[in-house]
């Protein structure tokens, strides 16, 4: 009988002391503004590969930078000969060229749209 009252009462211990640790741990990470989450997995990549899409660009064209904007990707062209500059907006969902922007001497005169026919898609 005395020693299931000491197992008892050495259980009854590591309980108690069990839950001091969780409240001590709780306790640290609520107060340590510094603390930073896990970063999470980065998502799989997508069913049957790496997916390719075409700008059409002109012949001597560069791109000069590419900037993520909300769920689109901005591709910003510079065209040859000094003609200006073109922006490509993609959709990285389906690789769709939604809209694009041409700038300088040739725009006057070019499509309003070469993505497609009509008003760019939201």
């Amino acid at each position: 009988m005395r020693a299931l009252k000491a197992i008892l009462t050495i259980m009854g211990i590591l309980i108690v002391a069990g839950f001091g640790f969780i409240g001590y741990e709780v306790y640290n990470r609520v107060s340590d503004p510094e603390r930073r989450a896990e970063p999470a997995a980065p998502p799989p990549p997508p069913p049957g590969g790496i997916a390719e899409t075409a700008l059409d660009l002109p012949s001597g064209a560069t791109i000069n930078s590419v900037v993520a904007v909300g769920s689109r990707v901005v591709f910003s062209v510079r065209l040859p000969n000094a003609a200006g500059d073109r922006l490509y907006v993609l959709d990285p969902r389906n690789g769709a060229v939604t809209a694009t922007v041409t700038t300088g001497p040739s725009a006057i005169g070019s499509k309003p749209n070469d993505a497609g026919s009509g008003a760019p898609r939201q």
